[in-house]
């Protein structure tokens, strides 16, 4: 576990991507055989880390580590184990990926299991945030030429079964990152919130960190 700091914390986030014409079956409970992306992780604060569909469903291992160690600066306050800041991720069902079918249909899990604890209760601000994107690396184009389309965060910890939102686009990439303590002052927990493109704002994943970084927190680095 990186960063954990109580059982809040010792929550996974999943992520379960379903084809076009599986809109029906995004549910947490009867969608295991979907593809799955799990971490158990939170990244080291202001760091984020893009991951492309692609890589991990057809990749040669179920499972990877990032690791963002290189980033610790004097004073991080990392309790964790030495060279093993970072991200922690696994996949299923990876025989069920074709690169070609329309992924665009996700099922966003982040449950705190502990119903006593009312600050990190449904609909509250989770100890990671999300964002999917329709080109790979991140970016809010499919192709060069393409116009920019909008990207969409999540960053509220779920209800048991998660939550599911279908996008205007095959889904090529997402990214996560640690969500700071601050950012309930910033208004409420994005729940599919839509981004950029629609804004005519076109931003990749490292621009959106450092724009986030202005309302947020002083530094971020990007991996």
């Amino acid at each position: 576990m990186i960063n954990a700091q109580g059982s809040t914390y010792n929550s996974n986030i999943t992520l379960r991507f379903f084809p076009e014409s599986q809109v029906g079956k995004c549910g947490y409970s009867n969608s295991s055989d979907a593809l799955t992306f799990t971490t158990e992780s939170i990244p080291l604060k202001g760091i984020g880390h893009c991951f492309d569909l692609v890589d991990i469903f057809e990749g040669n291992s179920s499972q990877g580590f990032v690791n963002q160690t290189g980033n610790l600066g004097y004073g991080s306050g990392y309790t964790g184990e030495p060279g093993q800041a970072g991200i922690h991720w696994q996949v299923e069902n990876m025989d069920n990926f074709d690169a070609q079918t329309n992924y665009s249909s996700v099922l966003y899990h982040q449950h705190n299991p502990d119903t006593n604890d009312k600050e990190n209760a449904p609909g509250t601000y989770a100890a990671r945030a999300l964002f999917l994107y329709p080109g790979q690396g991140c970016e809010d184009t499919p192709s060069p030429s393409s116009q920019p389309l909008s990207w969409y965060g999540l960053s509220c910890w779920t209800e048991p079964e998660g939550t599911c939102g279908t996008l205007p686009y095959k889904i090529a990439s997402f990214s996560i990152q640690a969500t700071d303590e601050g950012d309930e002052k910033h208004g409420k927990c994005w729940a599919f919130a839509e981004m950029g493109g629609a804004a005519g704002l076109h931003v990749s994943f490292h621009a959106m960190v450092s724009l986030i970084v202005g309302t947020l927190v002083a530094t971020w680095i990007v991996v």
